[in-house]
Formats: structure tokens, C-alpha cells, sequence
């Protein structure tokens, strides 16, 4: 019995022990996690010279940590970048640098070697720029050199691009064989968001078989006779389809001379142009034309889901053009600014996302959507703080750029970083002195003061928007993925926003339904958009 009893109190023993170094295991390695996750506050620096930028430096280094060359002239200059570099981490400075499609053919390399030079004070590359903000506003397109089957009954040659348009339409452009006829013919069809389509096809018809045109007054090529030239046909058919059911279609017939080795086109004068309507004389139109709903079914946009695949698509291809897998297994992180759709930059692989707080936007709602997406995804978040003005002095003043610094801070934000820039090439620099002791004034009473404890004021509830539904959220007429209008669904969402964002204003995080990240598993307090 006694030796029972002694057995069970080394096993007992044992397992308090092994419980108590497990505990210490653990503690310490979140504590260590928590050291190794850095902050990092700093400017950028967007103009042309190489002793601008280290006057700059020169002025930020006692109250900044990191300094980021943003400069669109400078990012294709490898020795530029090094010794603004070399500078930048004699200063005891981070430094991380820009990159885009301009240079995105030897940057990888180059920033291989900076991590080799510069080890952990260089953090990574600044790579494009507000992908998110461009989708919502037309600037970009998703879908570009994506492949697509147009159902016309002809022959498809190419496709040569699909693209979106800054209207908010989605405009598909491909090439095919006409039945009727041997030429090319380039077809666009444009979807607008009021529901209206239109077709326009541009063909010429068969010309092998004519004469060379000897009219001496029709020629206009400067190194052809009149006997080299061949009379063209150049027909434009613009179809519009209205969700009505209405069609109507303009047929332009225009004659044009070409040369045989395929120059340029040269107009004869002679125009005739034709007007047919489904009310009246539609019949009379030669070639075929397809119901509004066939015409509706080959938008290659359906759905909120396609125009987020495609959007996440295009960014995960941008960034695997520089290698990015292989930029993070060397601990840099590829991060870039934005002002909308923050969910899918994440999805589309950016480890970071700057928040713009800027533009008279709401700084609580736009650290919920940053914040909310960055702890969903497992990802880092900060902010920029950008234009308040399209017009000097651009920036905010002082007082409140401090504030902001601050409660990004408080929020958790890893990077704070001001956007130096203007649009006068004279001087491309916005900070002014009050900006320069707003920063300084945060180093020492914020960040480096231990009573004010980085990421204290936490998220205590989430807001879950509607899977996939990419609505700028800037107003209550912003449109959803830069495509759409604003529907019924828009508003049931500003409503619940706006009751949120009173209630728990920087404490609240706003994501997104989505069957790869549980919300449930994050946050105790959860609201759905259509909740009562």
C-alpha cells in the first residue's frame, strides 16, 4: 500500500513538472513571438535625388525606424538604390524600396543581394500600388489575357484581350472568321452597369480577287503608285441591346484604298450609313443578331464570386512575376497600400496592406477592414497616412496626423508610414515642419513610452459582410467591384455599419463569410449584415 502511495506521488510529480515546463516552454516562446514582432514607423521618399533623400534621412533618423524609397524614377537605377541604401542602414534605419511592372525583370535579383548586404534592416519591396482602389474605380483589369469563347456561330482566330474599362463596364475584346467573309474581323462587347450591351463588330469584305484602284486623286501613300493601291471595304456594325428587349443597330460602310503589303488605311470619301431598330426595320439587317439573354450569358463577369476569383488571379500571378515565394523564405515581405477591398488584396498573397487614412475617410472603418481581414488571414497590417487634399498642402496638419499615428498604433498596426509625395516636380515632397514634430513627437511619448502598450485597444466584436461582396463602402453610393451599383444588399450593410461602428467604434473588425476562415474561432461578438 505504502509503495503504491509513492509510486502515484512520482507520477504525480512527474506530470506537475512536465506541466510547469510545457507552461514556461510556451510563455516564452509568445513572449519571444511578441518581441520578434516589430513596429515600424517611417516616410517615404518619392523624388529624384540622391541628396534629397539623404537630407531626409538625415532629418527622420532620431525619431523613425524605417525609410522607404518610393521613387518611380529611381526604381530603375540598382546603384541609385544601393547607396540610398548604404545610407539609409548607416543611419540605423530600415530601409525597404519600390518595385512595379517597370522593373519587375531584374528587381528580384537585386533585392536577393540587398538581403544579403543589408540582412534584417532590409524588410522587403513596396510592390505596385492600391490594386483594390483601382479595381473599385475602373483603373485596372482583372480579367486581362484571360481566355474567352464567344458563342457568334464563327470561327474564333484569338482572343486578344479582356479588359475593364473605367466606366464601370466590362469590355471584351477577340478576334474571328466571319462565315461570309475571309477577313479578320475584331469584335468588342462592352456590359454596362445600367444593363445595357453593345456589339461592335468591325470587318471588310473579300478584296484578293480586286484590281489595283488606278483613281490617281484616292491615293495618299507617298511610296506606292496609284496601280499598288486595293479599294477596301471597312464595315462597323454597333449593336446595343437594352434590357427592354429594344435593339438597335448602326451599319457603317466606309472605303478605304490599302496597300498589298498591308499599309496604312486611306479613306475615299465615300460613307453610307444605315440605322435599323427591332421596332421597325431590324429584318432587313444581313447578318444574324442574338437574343439580349445570349448576349447577357457570355459576360465572362457573372457573379460577385467570378470578379473575385479573377481579381485574386491576377494579383497572385503579378506577384509570383517576382518570385515572391522564394523573397519570403529570405524574410522579406512583399506589402503595398490600398483604399478598398483589403479581404482580397490578402487572398491575392500581399503580406502586408497599408490602410490609407486619408481622403476624408472614416480611420474606424478602415482599420476594422484592414485589421479584421489581416487577423482572419493570419496576415500583418498597418497604415500610410496619405492625401487629405488633391491640392497642396496635400497632407493633414500636424495635430491630427499625430492622432492617427497614435490610434494606429494603439490598434495594432505594425507599419506607420507617411506618403511624402506631390505633384509638383519642383518640390515632390508634402512633409512640412509641424509633420516632422508630429513624428517626433510620436517616437517619444507613443512608442517609445511604456505606458502606452502597442495594439491595447483590441477588436471586441466583428461585423460579416456577405461572401465575396466587394462594395467600396466609402459612401452609400459606392459601387461593389468597381462593376455593380449599389443594390438593396448595400444598404442593409451602411445600415448595420454605421450602428457598429457608433457602438464599438475602434473595437470593432469587419470581415467577410468565407468557408476557409471560421469567424467563430476569432471573435466572441458576431454580427451578420442582415441581422435584426
Amino acid at each position: 500500500m505504502k509503495q503504491s502511495q509513492f509510486v502515484a506521488i512520482i507520477i504525480l510529480l512527474l506530470l506537475v513538472g512536465t506541466i510547469i515546463i510545457t507552461s514556461y516552454t510556451v510563455l516564452n516562446k509568445e513572449t519571444e513571438q511578441t518581441i520578434n514582432k516589430k513596429f515600424y514607423v517611417g516616410v517615404t521618399y518619392c523624388g529624384n535625388s540622391i541628396q534629397e533623400a539623404k537630407e531626409l534621412i538625415d532629418k527622420v533618423k532620431d525619431y523613425t525606424n524605417l525609410f522607404v524609397l518610393q521613387s518611380g524614377s529611381m526604381m530603375t537605377d540598382s546603384t541609385t538604390m544601393n547607396e540610398i541604401g548604404d545610407y539609409v542602414c548607416a543611419s540605423n534605419l530600415n530601409y525597404a524600396v519600390s518595385g512595379s511592372t517597370r522593373n519587375q525583370h531584374w528587381i528580384h535579383n537585386w533585392l536577393i543581394e540587398a538581403k544579403e548586404k543589408w540582412g534584417e534592416q532590409f524588410i522587403g519591396i513596396y510592390y505596385t500600388d492600391e490594386p483594390g482602389g483601382n479595381m473599385l474605380d475602373g483603373l485596372i483589369s482583372p480579367l486581362e489575357n484571360t481566355g474567352y469563347q464567344p458563342d457568334t456561330g464563327g470561327q474564333i482566330l484569338t482572343v486578344t484581350q479582356i479588359d475593364k474599362g473605367r466606366s464601370g463596364e466590362i469590355n471584351v475584346y477577340y478576334a474571328e472568321f466571319m462565315t461570309n467573309y475571309t477577313m479578320l474581323t475584331q469584335t468588342t462587347t462592352r456590359y454596362f452597369t445600367d444593363g445595357n450591351i453593345t456589339i461592335t463588330k468591325i470587318y471588310s469584305t473579300e478584296i484578293s480577287e480586286q484590281e489595283p484602284d488606278s483613281s490617281p486623286e484616292k491615293n495618299s501613300f507617298s511610296n506606292n503608285t496609284t496601280e499598288d493601291l486595293y479599294k477596301e471595304h471597312r464595315h462597323t456594325d454597333v449593336i446595343t441591346y437594352y434590357p427592354n428587349g429594344t435593339i438597335t443597330i448602326r451599319e457603317t460602310t466606309t472605303t478605304v484604298y490599302r496597300s498589298p503589303q498591308g499599309g496604312s488605311l486611306s479613306p475615299t470619301g465615300e460613307y453610307i450609313s444605315t440605322f435599323y431598330t427591332s421596332e421597325k426595320n431590324i429584318t432587313q439587317y444581313s447578318l444574324p443578331i442574338q437574343p439580349y439573354e445570349q448576349v447577357l450569358k457570355q459576360n465572362p463577369i457573372q457573379t460577385h464570386d467570378d470578379v473575385a476569383e479573377a481579381f485574386v488571379n491576377r494579383n497572385q500571378k503579378l506577384l509570383e512575376d517576382i518570385n515572391k515565394t522564394q523573397i519570403n523564405e529570405k524574410s522579406m515581405v512583399v506589402f503595398t497600400a490600398d483604399y478598398g477591398l483589403y479581404w482580397w488584396d490578402y487572398k491575392g498573397n500581399f503580406d502586408v496592406i497599408l490602410a490609407q487614412l486619408g481622403w476624408n475617410h472614416t480611420v474606424a472603418q478602415d482599420i476594422g477592414l484592414v485589421r479584421g481581414a489581416a487577423n482572419m488571414q493570419g496576415k500583418s497590417w498597418g497604415t500610410i497616412i496619405t492625401w487629405q487634399y488633391t491640392h497642396p498642402p496635400y497632407l493633414t496638419n500636424g495635430k491630427e496626423m499625430f492622432e492617427q499615428m497614435k490610434t494606429s498604433y494603439q490598434t495594432g498596426a505594425q507599419y506607420v508610414i507617411i506618403f511624402n509625395y506631390s505633384e509638383d516636380k519642383e518640390n515632390p515632397n508634402t512633409l512640412q515642419e509641424e509633420h516632422f514634430q508630429a513624428l517626433e513627437r510620436f517616437w517619444n511619448d507613443v512608442v517609445q513610452n511604456p505606458k502606452i502598450k502597442h495594439g491595447n485597444i483590441k477588436a471586441e466584436a466583428a461585423l460579416v459582410l456577405p461572401q465575396n461582396y466587394g462594395w467600396g463602402m466609402r459612401h452609400i453610393d459606392d459601387n461593389i467591384w468597381g462593376i455593380w451599383r449599389p443594390d438593396n444588399i448595400s444598404q442593409q450593410i451602411w445600415n448595420q455599419l454605421q450602428n457598429k461602428l457608433d457602438k464599438y467604434g475602434l473595437k470593432l473588425d469587419i470581415v467577410f463569410e468565407d468557408q476557409n476562415y471560421q469567424v467563430t474561432e476569432k471573435y466572441s461578438k458576431i454580427y451578420y449584415w442582415n441581422q435584426k
